[in-house]
């Protein structure tokens, strides 16, 4: 039985009077994309998520953060969570925060909720302008591993796309060369067709 199988499976390597040379191309693109697969795919991926997780961590290299005051209380949450508890969401609020002596004043992401007053943290550029927290180094590992898989998923896609433009190509190819030695046959044998 596997010596069947491996004679079906591996027809088209074999020496044959009857194999054509779409057959041998069919196998050699047929190689190809096991490799891409196996091998392209998952080194796409790998390098996409290193750089996504790089690319989160550095978000955060000329930030700084500072205690923040909120001017007016914080709106409420608009949405509750599966678990009917919102206390966690980030809604925008105006804050003011003091840096090298002088106030300032700027919208920043806040827990819901909370009253004027209250202290907050925000996160400054070197401009002193409000950014969103940076993410920690495991929401950035998550994003690497999300941007790496679609990224080898992708390119994977994209392998198996191209070898079915390629098989479409050779069946093509080989249906009007059937039709050409077809009609050369039938020809050949005089049955000529008004």
């Amino acid at each position: 039985m596997l010596k069947r199988f491996r004679e079906v499976l591996l027809w088209r390597w074999r020496r044959n009077p009857l194999k054509r040379r779409s057959d041998f191309t069919e196998a050699w693109v047929g190689l190809a994309t096991v490799t891409a697969v196996l091998f392209a795919a998952p080194t796409v991926g790998v390098t996409a998520a290193v750089v996504a997780e790089r690319s989160a961590l550095t978000e955060s290299q000329g930030l700084r953060h500072v205690t923040a005051k909120l001017v007016e209380d914080a709106p409420a949450a608009t949405v509750a969570r599966f678990s009917g508890v919102a206390d966690d969401e980030l809604v925008r609020a105006t804050v003011r925060w003091t840096t090298d002596g002088s106030s300032r004043t700027g919208t920043a992401l806040v827990a819901a909720d909370r009253k004027a007053g209250s202290r907050t943290t925000v996160w400054l550029d070197a401009s002193d302008r409000v950014h969103p927290a940076p993410p920690t180094p495991a929401q950035a590992r998550a994003q690497g591993v999300v941007t790496g898989t679609s990224a080898a998923v992708g390119a994977a896609l994209l392998v198996l796309g191209l070898r079915w433009a390629a098989r479409a190509r050779l069946d093509r190819r080989r249906w009007a060369q059937w039709e050409r030695d077809w009609a050369a046959f039938d020809a050949h044998r005089g049955h000529r067709h008004a």
